[in-house]
């Protein structure tokens, strides 16, 4: 018979368990610095907010397309775990890795037999007056209110593209922040589309970014890191707004 447990309470000797979980960060899938991998990384935590990462690899990744929404909630059971590889995010003394053997159940907000999770309570976001105070390159989340986003640019040699959004916080202090590549194609479109088309502004939760010293204070997209931009981070507690 399955066991209801929490992430902690998971080892890879534990059989026969299930977990509840939310889908708090998804990246999209990328190679290993070597290239022989391919895999996709979710970080879920449960309800006592002890956090997980998934892994997902080859063709799993495109049968779990639809799964894993961020703040959905989920039943896993019996994913494999084992010690995280040298190319993943070390959270947590394991991982996971959800495959075609794996049962994932997505908890509908409707379901009256099983509740979905409450939204996290614990963010590790730093204030933008904190955010000066940061090393270059030293990584931070922020949680912010978009404010306006710029078009597409590429770097003099073309070689890059970038896209520059200002964003601010409770107080309305402004701060620049730049994504490179994958996330201002696909991520930073959608600030666009929602700032200029539906002039709506946006709160997003931009995780393990960096900060840079020029004109000023901005934080970037690190090109060595794994980063996401959950967009909108959807929070309604948080009293934040530029109206």
């Amino acid at each position: 018979m399955e066991q209801r447990l929490s992430i902690s309470e998971i080892t890879p000797l534990t059989t026969e368990w299930t977990c509840k979980v939310q889908a708090v960060d998804k990246f999209r899938p990328r190679d290993s610095r070597d290239q022989r991998v391919h895999f996709q990384t979710i970080i879920v935590q449960d309800v006592n907010e002890e956090q997980v990462c998934v892994i997902l690899y080859g063709d799993d990744i495109r049968r779990c397309d639809n799964l894993f929404e961020l703040f959905e909630t989920y039943l896993i059971s019996t994913a494999k775990v084992r010690n995280p590889q040298p190319y993943s995010l070390h959270i947590g003394q394991f991982e996971w890795i959800v495959d075609r053997f794996t049962i994932v159940e997505s908890i509908q907000k409707n379901n009256e037999n099983e509740a979905p999770l409450p939204l996290p309570s614990r963010l590790s976001t730093i204030s933008f007056a904190d955010v000066a105070q940061q090393p270059s390159g030293v990584e931070v989340d922020l949680l912010a209110v978009v404010a306006n986003c710029g078009a597409m640019q590429y770097t003099a040699d073309q070689s890059k593209r970038f896209r520059e959004a200002i964003v601010i916080d409770k107080m309305k202090k402004p701060l620049f922040v730049t994504t490179w590549e994958d996330l201002a194609s696909n991520e930073g479109a959608e600030l666009l589309r929602q700032v200029r088309q539906l002039q709506e502004y946006p709160i997003i939760l931009a995780k393990r970014i960096g900060t840079t010293k020029y004109q000023g204070v901005t934080v970037s997209q690190q090109d060595t890191t794994q980063q996401s931009l959950s967009i909108p981070y959807m929070c309604k507690q948080l009293n934040y707004g530029i109206g």
